[in-house]
């Protein structure tokens, strides 16, 4: 009898053992089943080296990218297949942020039923979130310039744009397109970049939430500031001014004053806080993360990387983010490049925060940059300038239009292009003028 009992307990057990495997196996099928079927050696899915079937088109239905049969076409135009290569991929799938290499099951038209039985041979149609439109504008205002675009939709976490050079037409690629220096990289989302200037943003959230008498005090800048044995420098001495004018005039001792005063780990948890040092998941491609080192408590490189110099890095998208939750009372949307999916906020500050730094990078724009170089937009922004060691420094440009019609955020990032104020908000104004329609 105890030998029956004994049986019976193995044999529940195995079979209670078979039945997890099976829902492992389930589960696994379900959620990973695409990724297994568009497997680059499966005959069904590849013909070639292209996708047999599919289409990617962006968010007016203009198609980027067709397969039948296991030939692959692109856009129709030459510059439409340079503004979108990033974004769609190569015929090699060296870009690993394109979709045609990250949602290939999709772009085949799996299902968990179906699998990739197709009587018609069309495959599936994967519609994104990017305006082609918006595209060939950026790119055409970055010229030869090494840099990114990126606009998200703040109500949405939709990417509107997410330019990447240099580039090249997969058409027809230059014989050197190796020698093009980072080409395969999508710098709008996996690039990290020293921030300069714009990381201030990060300075001042952390002032403002930890600093009560912030916006009653009276700072004063004589153009450089002596740190540890250093010195701090400014282009020119600012004089006697309010927090206001410290960011509106982008005062590098201001800022370092403050990260001296916050200390290392505030200025660490801030940074981590608003997102720039993380990963953020776009529909299972991760961006790049940033980086913020925290420097000794009242030394120069924590001076400095209050500055957003030192060892200071943030990739576009990140930083377009955090200038998405400002504009949305300080919940960041979730990111994405797939039209009409949404997901989840985030709440990187408070919203009286937000509202505070609304009202700074509002006056940056009237006091610095000038409202009549950005006709018709009701722009909020802050630039950078950043010293990389490069023959020229990193030019940026950060911000979102305050119109709940148009609720955009951006970033615009240039290598070795100069003042981020000169260089960088030119491109953004041409492409929000594109994205508004004036």
């Amino acid at each position: 009898m105890k030998k029956v009992r004994s049986r019976a307990t193995l044999a529940a057990i195995l079979a209670l053992a078979i039945l997890a495997l099976l829902g492992v196996f389930v589960f696994r099928f379900v959620t990973r089943g695409g990724a297994w079927a568009s497997f680059v050696s499966n005959p069904d899915a590849y013909a070639g080296g292209a996708l047999r079937a599919g289409t990617v088109t962006d968010r007016n239905g203009e198609v980027l990218y067709a397969a039948r049969n296991g030939a692959a076409s692109y856009a129709a135009d030459g510059l439409t297949r340079r503004a979108t290569l990033h974004v769609v991929g190569d015929r090699s799938y060296k870009i690993g942020a394109g979709v045609i290499y990250r949602h290939a099951d999709l772009i085949l038209g799996w299902d968990p039923v179906n699998g990739l039985w197709d009587p018609a041979g069309e495959g599936g149609t994967l519609a994104l979130s990017v305006d082609a439109g918006l595209q060939r504008t950026a790119l055409e205002a970055l010229g030869d310039r090494a840099g990114a675009v990126a606009v998200i939709d703040y109500t949405t976490g939709e990417l509107l744009c997410a330019v990447s050079a240099p580039t090249f037409d997969p058409d027809a690629p230059p014989e050197d397109v190796e020698s093009l220096p980072g080409v395969y990289l999508n710098r709008a989302l996996s690039a990290a970049l020293t921030p300069g200037s714009t990381f201030k943003l990060v300075t001042l959230t952390a002032a403002i939430e930890c600093l009560p008498d912030l916006y009653d005090r009276d700072f004063s800048c004589a153009g450089e500031l002596s740190v540890g044995g250093g010195k701090v420098t400014c282009p020119r001495a600012h004089g006697d001014m309010k927090i206001e004018d410290a960011l509106a005039s982008s005062c590098n001792c201001v800022f370092a004053s403050l990260a001296l005063e916050l200390g290392p780990e505030t200025m660490a948890r801030y940074a981590e806080k608003l997102g720039l040092t993380a990963r953020h998941d776009i529909d299972g491609l991760f961006s790049a993360a940033g980086r913020y080192d925290a420097a000794k408590a009242g030394s120069l490189d924590l001076a400095w990387s209050g500055a957003g110099q030192y060892h200071d890095l943030a990739c576009p998208v990140a930083m377009a983010r955090l200038c998405a939750a400002i504009a949305h009372d300080g919940a960041a949307p979730a990111l994405t490049m797939l039209l009409g999916k949404t997901g989840d906020f985030e709440e990187l500050m408070s919203p009286e925060t937000a509202e505070k730094l609304d009202k700074a990078m509002d006056y940056c724009v009237r006091r610095t940059y000038g409202a009549d170089n950005f006709p018709g937009l009701p722009l909020h922004a802050k630039s950078g300038t950043a010293e990389t060691g490069a023959e020229n420094p990193t030019a940026w440009f950060v911000g979102y239009l305050a119109d709940p019609d148009h609720p955009y955020a951006f970033a615009v990032a240039i290598e070795n292009a100069g003042s981020g104020a000169s260089q960088a908000a030119p491109v953004a104004n041409a492409v929000l003028q594109a994205a508004v329609g004036n």
